[in-house]
C-alpha cells in the first residue's frame, strides 16, 4: 500500500474502534522491523498479525476504502487540482492552485457516500459558513464553497506542514514542554477568538492542530463546531456524543444540550496532556470505554507520567480536565494567563488556587470516608452535614458569642 493508503487504512480502524492504541503500536512496530531488515509489510498484514483484524475483516476495510473516491476529473470552478493531499470518512482534500490570484489553495470534497446523505451534507455547509465567520491567524481560513456535478466542496487555506499527530507519531514520545506550551497558546488564541464569535469547535484534537514549517498552529476542522446561541440545534443534538474518544469532554459524551467554551478548553486539555506524556489521558479497549472513563474518572496528573514536567503545567492540564466544567478555566483568556505564566517560567495562579482548593476538598472528603473519585453528587449535600470544617466553624461561632455576652454583663 502507498503511504497515504496506509495512513487511511489506519484512521479508518481506529476511528471505527477496530483496533486499540496499543494494538496500533505493536502493529507499527512490525513495520518498522521490516522495514528495518528490507521485508514488505503493510499495515493490515501488520494489524492481522498483532491478532486486531482477521484477514476477513482486513479485506472488508479494504474493499470499503476502494468505495471512497471522488471522480479525479471533477471540475472546480475557477481551481485547477494538483494531487489529492488527504482522505477522512466524509470527505477528500486536494491541493489546488486557484487561478485568478495564482495562490495554491485546499480544497475539500464531500465523498459520494456523504453526498447522498442529507446530515452529511448539512454539516459540511455548516463546516464551510462556520470557517468564513472566523478570521484569525491561527485559524484555517476559509475562501469560498459551493457544488459541482452533485458534489459539495469548499476551498481553504493551504497549510504547508504537518498535523500535530504527525509530529507525535514521528517523535514516538512526549514533546519538550516548552514546545508543546507554545503550541497550546496558539490554539487557545484561536479558541478565544471563536468563542468570542459565539462558536465552539467540538472537537479539538492532535489531527485538528496544523503546524506550519514556520512552527506556527493553526486550528482546522470546524464540522462540529456550532454557535453556543444556537438553541433549535442544541436541542436536536441533545443526548448525542459529538467528539473524538480520546479528547471528548465528559458534558459532550452525555450529550448535554447546553455545553459552551469550557467543552473546548477540556479537548485542548487533553490534546495537551498527550503532547507531554506521550499517550492520551485515558485508554481503554473500545471507544465506549474510553469516553465512560472521561465522565467517571479523575486524570493521572501528567508530571506523574513524565516526571520532566514542571508542576505549574501540571496543574494547568488538571484544571483544563477537570470534570465539572465549573472547575475548569472560565474561559480560553483565563488559560492564556496560565500557559504565559508557565511558559516565562511562573507558577499558574489561577490553577495554583484551583487545584489547591480541590486538594482541600478532596482532603475533606477522605477524613469522612469519601471516595474523592466518585462523581460529583448530583444534588449539593445537606446544609446539615457534619463535618471537621463544620465543627471549627461552629466552635468560633461559640467562643464568638461567648464574648459578646461577657462583654454586655462588664458594661
Amino acid at each position: 500500500m502507498a503511504t497515504s493508503s496506509e495512513a487511511r487504512f489506519e484512521q479508518y480502524v481506529v476511528e471505527r474502534g477496530l483496533a486499540a492504541e496499543e494494538e496500533m503500536k505493536a502493529a507499527r512496530r512490525l513495520l518498522n522491523e521490516a522495514s528495518a531488515q528490507g521485508k514488505s509489510l503493510t499495515m493490515p498484514e501488520a494489524l492481522v498479525q498483532v491478532g486486531a483484524l482477521t484477514k476477513s475483516q482486513a479485506r472488508r476495510v479494504l474493499t470499503t476504502l476502494k468505495g471512497e473516491t471522488v471522480s479525479p476529473t471533477i471540475q472546480i470552478p475557477g481551481v485547477q487540482l494538483l494531487e489529492r493531499i488527504a482522505r477522512g470518512s466524509q470527505a477528500v482534500v486536494y491541493k489546488g492552485r486557484q487561478i485568478s490570484v495564482d495562490r495554491i489553495v485546499a480544497v475539500k470534497i464531500l465523498l459520494s457516500r456523504g453526498a447522498r446523505d442529507p446530515e452529511a451534507r448539512r454539516r459540511f455547509v455548516q463546516e464551510a459558513r462556520s470557517a468564513a465567520k472566523l478570521s484569525h491567524s491561527h485559524i484555517v481560513q476559509a475562501i469560498d464553497a459551493g457544488e459541482t456535478e452533485g458534489y459539495p466542496y469548499f476551498i481553504q487555506e493551504f497549510v504547508d506542514g504537518k498535523t500535530v499527530a504527525d509530529l507525535l507519531k514521528e517523535t514516538g514520545g512526549p514533546l519538550p514542554e516548552p514546545k508543546a506550551v507554545e503550541i497550546v497558546v496558539q490554539i487557545a488564541e484561536a479558541l478565544a477568538h471563536a468563542h468570542s464569535r459565539g462558536f465552539i469547535h467540538r472537537d479539538v484534537k492532535p489531527k485538528n492542530i496544523m503546524l506550519t514549517k514556520d512552527g506556527v498552529a493553526k486550528l482546522a476542522d470546524m464540522g462540529l463546531a456550532r454557535q453556543a446561541s444556537d438553541a433549535t440545534i442544541a436541542l436536536e443534538e441533545a443526548g448525542k456524543a459529538f467528539g473524538t474518544p480520546y479528547y471528548i469532554a465528559p458534558e459532550q459524551v452525555l450529550g448535554a444540550p447546553n455545553i459552551d467554551a469550557r467543552a473546548d478548553i477540556y479537548s485542548l486539555g487533553a490534546t495537551l496532556y498527550e503532547m507531554l506524556t506521550g499517550r492520551p489521558p485515558y485508554s481503554a479497549p473500545t471507544p465506549q470505554q474510553v469516553m465512560e472513563k472521561h465522565v467517571t474518572s479523575t486524570v493521572t496528573p501528567p508530571d506523574h507520567v513524565n516526571p520532566d514536567l514542571s508542576a505549574g503545567i501540571s496543574e494547568v492540564v488538571e484544571v483544563m480536565m477537570s470534570r465539572r466544567p465549573q472547575d475548569r478555566y472560565r474561559s480560553a483568556d483565563d488559560l492564556l494567563m496560565d500557559l504565559r505564566s508557565v511558559a516565562s517560567g511562573e507558577p499558574p495562579r489561577i490553577a495554583r488556587e484551583k487545584v489547591g482548593m480541590q486538594d482541600m476538598m478532596q482532603g475533606l472528603a477522605a477524613g469522612e470516608g469519601i471516595d474523592p473519585r466518585a462523581p460529583p453528587p448530583s444534588s449539593p449535600p445537606s446544609p446539615f452535614a457534619i463535618n471537621h470544617l463544620t465543627i471549627i466553624l461552629m466552635v468560633a461561632l461559640a467562643i464568638a458569642i461567648l464574648i459578646n455576652i461577657l462583654q454586655m454583663v462588664m458594661r
